[in-house]
Protein backbone atom coordinates (compact mmCIF):
# COMPACT_ATOMS: atom_id res chain seq x y z
CA UNK A 1 0.00 0.00 0.00
CA UNK A 2 2.85 2.39 0.77
CA UNK A 3 4.31 1.80 -2.67
CA UNK A 4 1.01 2.66 -4.31
CA UNK A 5 0.81 5.96 -2.41
CA UNK A 6 4.42 6.80 -3.34
CA UNK A 7 3.76 5.87 -6.97
CA UNK A 8 0.59 8.00 -7.13
CA UNK A 9 2.45 10.90 -5.46
CA UNK A 10 5.35 10.61 -7.92
CA UNK A 11 2.93 10.56 -10.89
CA UNK A 12 1.19 13.68 -9.57
CA UNK A 13 4.49 15.52 -9.04
CA UNK A 14 5.71 14.57 -12.54
CA UNK A 15 2.37 15.63 -14.08
CA UNK A 16 2.50 19.03 -12.36
CA UNK A 17 6.12 19.51 -13.47
CA UNK A 18 5.29 18.60 -17.09
CA UNK A 19 2.36 21.03 -17.14
CA UNK A 20 4.48 23.83 -15.69
CA UNK A 21 7.42 23.22 -18.02
CA UNK A 22 5.09 22.74 -20.99
CA UNK A 23 3.44 26.10 -20.31
CA UNK A 24 6.81 27.83 -20.15
CA UNK A 25 7.97 26.17 -23.36
CA UNK A 26 4.75 27.13 -25.15
CA UNK A 27 5.10 30.74 -24.02
CA UNK A 28 8.73 30.86 -25.19
CA UNK A 29 7.88 29.21 -28.50
CA UNK A 30 5.18 31.83 -29.15
CA UNK A 31 7.65 34.71 -28.69
CA UNK A 32 9.15 36.26 -31.82
CA UNK A 33 12.79 35.57 -32.61
CA UNK A 34 15.08 37.86 -30.67
CA UNK A 35 17.26 40.07 -32.86
CA UNK A 36 20.52 41.49 -31.58
CA UNK A 37 21.58 44.88 -32.90
CA UNK A 38 25.27 44.89 -33.83
CA UNK A 39 26.61 48.46 -33.88
CA UNK A 40 29.64 47.73 -36.04
CA UNK A 41 27.60 45.66 -38.50
CA UNK A 42 25.05 48.48 -38.78
CA UNK A 43 27.76 51.05 -39.45
CA UNK A 44 29.38 48.85 -42.10
CA UNK A 45 26.02 48.05 -43.71
CA UNK A 46 24.96 51.70 -43.82
CA UNK A 47 28.36 52.88 -45.08
CA UNK A 48 28.08 50.40 -47.95
CA UNK A 49 24.48 51.39 -48.69
CA UNK A 50 25.06 55.15 -48.71
CA UNK A 51 25.93 57.01 -51.91
CA UNK A 52 29.52 58.16 -52.40
CA UNK A 53 28.66 61.84 -51.85
CA UNK A 54 27.36 61.05 -48.36
CA UNK A 55 30.27 58.82 -47.35
CA UNK A 56 32.66 61.46 -48.67
CA UNK A 57 31.30 64.02 -46.22
CA UNK A 58 30.60 61.78 -43.19
CA UNK A 59 33.25 59.93 -41.24
CA UNK A 60 32.54 56.56 -39.64
CA UNK A 61 32.29 58.37 -36.31
CA UNK A 62 29.75 60.83 -37.75
CA UNK A 63 27.77 57.92 -39.19
CA UNK A 64 27.88 56.10 -35.84
CA UNK A 65 26.61 59.22 -34.08
CA UNK A 66 23.79 59.70 -36.62
CA UNK A 67 22.74 56.05 -36.22
CA UNK A 68 22.80 56.45 -32.43
CA UNK A 69 20.52 59.50 -32.72
CA UNK A 70 18.11 57.45 -34.82
CA UNK A 71 18.17 54.68 -32.21
CA UNK A 72 17.48 57.28 -29.50
CA UNK A 73 14.40 58.40 -31.41
CA UNK A 74 13.18 54.82 -31.84
CA UNK A 75 13.69 54.06 -28.15
CA UNK A 76 12.21 57.34 -26.91
CA UNK A 77 9.12 57.27 -29.07
CA UNK A 78 8.42 53.72 -30.22
CA UNK A 79 10.02 51.19 -27.90
CA UNK A 80 7.60 48.56 -26.62
CA UNK A 81 9.37 45.55 -25.08
CA UNK A 82 6.16 43.54 -24.65
CA UNK A 83 4.87 44.37 -28.13
CA UNK A 84 2.10 46.70 -29.20
CA UNK A 85 -1.29 45.23 -28.34
CA UNK A 86 -3.03 47.40 -30.96
CA UNK A 87 -0.91 46.23 -33.89
CA UNK A 88 2.38 47.08 -35.52
CA UNK A 89 4.29 50.27 -34.84
CA UNK A 90 4.18 52.95 -37.52
CA UNK A 91 7.31 55.03 -37.98
CA UNK A 92 6.88 58.53 -39.32
CA UNK A 93 10.02 59.32 -41.30
CA UNK A 94 9.49 63.07 -40.93
CA UNK A 95 9.43 62.83 -37.13
CA UNK A 96 12.59 60.73 -37.06
CA UNK A 97 14.35 63.16 -39.38
CA UNK A 98 13.24 66.17 -37.34
CA UNK A 99 14.49 64.52 -34.13
CA UNK A 100 17.84 63.56 -35.65
CA UNK A 101 18.36 67.05 -37.06
CA UNK A 102 17.44 68.68 -33.74
CA UNK A 103 19.82 66.42 -31.79
CA UNK A 104 22.50 66.80 -34.48
CA UNK A 105 22.43 70.55 -33.95
CA UNK A 106 22.68 70.12 -30.18
CA UNK A 107 25.54 67.59 -30.41
CA UNK A 108 27.26 69.50 -33.23
CA UNK A 109 27.03 66.63 -35.67
CA UNK A 110 27.82 68.12 -39.10
CA UNK A 111 25.12 66.55 -41.27
CA UNK A 112 22.72 68.05 -43.79
CA UNK A 113 19.04 67.19 -43.93
CA UNK A 114 19.49 65.35 -47.23
CA UNK A 115 22.39 63.28 -45.88
CA UNK A 116 20.51 62.55 -42.64
CA UNK A 117 17.51 61.34 -44.65
CA UNK A 118 19.76 58.99 -46.61
CA UNK A 119 21.39 57.72 -43.41
CA UNK A 120 17.97 56.99 -41.87
CA UNK A 121 16.87 55.19 -45.03
CA UNK A 122 20.04 53.07 -44.93
CA UNK A 123 19.48 52.38 -41.23
CA UNK A 124 15.91 51.21 -41.89
CA UNK A 125 17.27 49.03 -44.71
CA UNK A 126 19.64 47.48 -42.16
CA UNK A 127 16.73 46.82 -39.80
CA UNK A 128 14.88 45.12 -42.66
CA UNK A 129 17.97 43.12 -43.59
CA UNK A 130 18.37 41.77 -40.07
CA UNK A 131 14.64 41.07 -39.77
CA UNK A 132 13.90 43.61 -37.05
CA UNK A 133 11.27 45.52 -39.03
CA UNK A 134 8.89 44.89 -41.88
CA UNK A 135 8.24 47.83 -44.16
CA UNK A 136 5.03 47.84 -46.15
CA UNK A 137 4.71 49.29 -49.63
CA UNK A 138 4.34 53.11 -49.41
CA UNK A 139 0.90 53.10 -51.09
CA UNK A 140 -0.43 50.56 -48.56
CA UNK A 141 0.97 52.58 -45.65
CA UNK A 142 -0.51 55.85 -46.98
CA UNK A 143 -3.93 54.19 -47.37
CA UNK A 144 -3.80 52.71 -43.86
CA UNK A 145 -2.71 56.01 -42.30
CA UNK A 146 -5.39 57.93 -44.20
CA UNK A 147 -8.02 55.53 -42.82
CA UNK A 148 -6.71 56.28 -39.31
CA UNK A 149 -6.89 60.03 -39.96
CA UNK A 150 -3.12 60.54 -39.63
CA UNK A 151 -1.65 63.42 -41.65
CA UNK A 152 1.44 62.25 -43.52
CA UNK A 153 2.06 65.45 -45.46
CA UNK A 154 4.06 67.22 -42.72
CA UNK A 155 7.76 66.94 -43.47
CA UNK A 156 10.97 68.90 -43.19
CA UNK A 157 11.67 71.04 -46.21
CA UNK A 158 15.21 70.10 -47.34
CA UNK A 159 15.54 73.37 -49.26
CA UNK A 160 15.01 75.44 -46.12
CA UNK A 161 18.47 76.72 -45.10
CA UNK A 162 17.49 76.76 -41.43
CA UNK A 163 17.44 72.93 -41.50
CA UNK A 164 21.19 72.67 -42.18
CA UNK A 165 24.10 73.05 -39.82
CA UNK A 166 26.75 75.64 -40.45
Amino acid sequence: MEYVILLVGAVIVVAIALVAVGGGVAKTAAMPNQIVYDVMESIDFCAEALPDEVTASLSYDDLRRALRLHLEWIQAHHFTPDGDPDGPLVFNDADALAYVMERAAITRLPISVDHARQVLDAHLAYFQFMGAVHVEEPDVVQKDLAELGIDTTAAIDPTDPSNELD
